[in-house]
This record gives structure tokens, sequence and C-alpha cells, in this order.
């Protein structure tokens, strides 16, 4: 499997990944948007089961590292910016049968990419930042606005509280942020055991049979998320 992490990610997470991937790209922009998500691949990326899509003004190190390992993607049709609205519009979250995002906020590309699914708008338009699922029914976050959406919905979702994560440039960061899922593996830049809801999840997700992988021992990082890729 390929892997795509935040280039400021401590060492350790990255030599760690490096030793169970078999290509890690260490993902950063310039000039494109602000510094604080300048290397974070969920403002860029949309992925899901069988599609990415791409930011139009993604770094050339995420192209070509896509068609070095002849990995198919479209760009999206508009670009990420510096401001809230115009960096949000890939950072979305879908499951076989919902997609979630914050409404208007999305690019049309993904949007006409899955028009087959129930679309569920949230309050936060950083979704991918804040959240991750496991399966259709259940979704780890750490945004309140989502689990009052979410339990409406009634999804099932566990909050983790966005206290101490570490992010560039502001006081705290967001779970979905923190980590990525591979198969039954869930793999954190960071130790969920320092934070105070960490042996709660470690509880949820066992239960789940969940393995989870700490790739470096301090506290959760958000670098925008882990995003891994199967090699053809």
């Amino acid at each position: 499997m390929l892997a795509i992490i935040d280039h400021r990610s401590p060492p350790e997470a990255i030599e760690n990944l490096k030793k169970i991937t078999s290509d890690v790209l260490l993902f950063g922009s310039e000039n494109i948007t602000y510094n604080s998500i300048s290397g974070h691949p969920d403002i860029f990326i949309f992925q899901d089961k069988n599609n990415i899509i791409i930011a139009p003004n993604s770094p050339d190190l995420l192209i070509n590292f896509l068609e070095k390992h002849k990995i198919n993607f479209r760009k999206g049709e508009k670009p990420v910016g510096n401001e809230l609205d115009n960096s949000v519009q890939y950072n979305c979250v879908l499951t076989d049968k919902y997609f979630f995002h914050k409404k208007d906020k999305t690019d049309k590309i993904v949007l006409e990419n899955n028009i087959d699914k129930k679309f569920i708008n949230l309050p936060q338009a950083y979704t991918r930042c804040s959240m991750i699922n496991l399966s259709d029914n259940i979704i780890l976050h750490s945004d309140k606005g989502i689990k009052k959406a979410l339990d409406k919905e009634s999804i099932e979702n566990f909050y983790f509280s966005p206290e101490e994560i570490k992010i560039k440039d502001h006081k705290n960061g967001f779970f979905g942020g923190t980590c990525g899922i591979f198969g039954k593996r869930i793999f954190f830049n960071g130790n969920i055991d320092k934070h105070k809801d960490g042996k709660e999840l470690r509880i949820f997700l066992s239960t789940l049979k969940y393995e989870i992988i700490s790739l470096h021992d301090d506290y959760l990082y958000d670098g925008g998320g882990i995003f891994f890729i199967s090699e053809k």
C-alpha cells in the first residue's frame, strides 16, 4: 500500500509509516492555502473506495506521486485557496450510503460523482478534518455540531475531544486529521492513550475488532489525515 502524510509530521511517525508501506508521499504545498493546512492531504484530496479526486491546483509532487504508481485520479473543478470557503471543497467523507459535508461547499465534480448517496448536511465544512468513518453507521469525530447531526440521523458516533490535539498555528486540531484507516487497522499520528478520551476510544475500537497503530508516542498531531492507497 501507499501512504500520503503531512511532511511536518513527527519524524518517528514518518519512519514507522515507511516500514509498513511501499512508498510514502510527504505532502506539502506552498503559496496555495494558509500555513496550518498547507501540508494537509485532506484539503486537496477527496478519496472513496473507488475514486480519487484532487484539486486542479494540487502541487506537482502529488500528481507525480499518483502518476508514478499508475493510480487513476480526476481533477476537480475548483482550486484550493487561502480562505475557509475555498479550502473545504474536497474535505468530505463518503460511505456506501451517505455523503457528509456542508451544503453548498462541495466541489461540483465530487458531488456529481456521488449523486446516489444520501447527503447529510453538517455544520462543519472541514468535514474530513473532523471525522472519519468506520462504516456507514459508525463515525468517529471531534465536533459537537457533527454529533448533533449524526444523532438526528441515528448514526452511531464517538465524540473525541479536540483538546490537546496538536496542529500548526492553532490551539487545537481535529480528530479526523490525526488518523487514517486501511482495512481493519486504524493508524494514528500519535498516541491516543495520552488523551483523556483515549482509553474509552481504545475500548470502543477493540470491541469493533480494529487494530490500533500509534505511529509515534507523543500527543496526537492533526496533519490532515493519513491517506492510504492500494497498489494495483
